[in-house]
């Protein structure tokens, strides 16, 4: 596990996951019924998204190669947005014999938010290593590539036969 792999994106995307996670416990409507208590199977979904934001840190600390970590962030966001329409359904339209919102659905929601903007930035930022400062695939740092020598360009014009 090297956490010096983790970026902006990643650690944001977890921390946004546990928000989520936790905000299931919290009280969601007036009450105090928390998601547990008052959704059905949206619970049992919006945790699944809480775990693979998670899990995503992880992923990415543990991984070689970069291509794992960018495909579970491209499937984080995606599940990320479907926890944000879930969660702003839920804010719209009450369970029934609920009367009022508390603050965990808004928690939620924040937590929702935060998997999908985070995601997007895991998955965008990209960036070479810093000038002077060579690394690798994994992040470790690697001595400079060396100069390639230019090919001529190739002659153009008429050849005898």
């Amino acid at each position: 596990m090297d956490l010096r792999r983790l970026r902006a994106g990643e650690w944001l995307v977890a921390l946004s996951g546990a928000v989520l996670l936790a905000s299931l416990f919290f009280p969601w409507y007036e009450g105090g019924a928390s998601a547990w208590s008052a959704l059905a199977v949206v619970d049992v979904v919006l945790a699944l998204i809480a775990a693979a934001a998670v899990a995503l840190l992880v992923i990415t600390a543990t991984q070689r190669v970069p291509a794992v970590p960018v495909a579970l962030a491209a499937l984080v966001a995606m599940g990320g947005l479907i926890a944000v329409l879930v969660v702003l359904f839920r804010i719209v339209d009450l369970p029934e014999g609920i009367s009022g919102r508390d603050w965990g659905v808004w928690a939620a929601l924040a937590g929702a938010l935060g998997i999908v903007a985070g995601a997007l930035v895991a998955i965008r930022d990209e960036r070479p290593s810093p000038p002077g400062r060579h690394t690798d695939a994994t992040g470790r740092p690697a001595p400079p590539p060396e100069e390639l020598d230019p090919i001529p360009a190739a002659r153009v014009g008429r050849t005898r036969s």
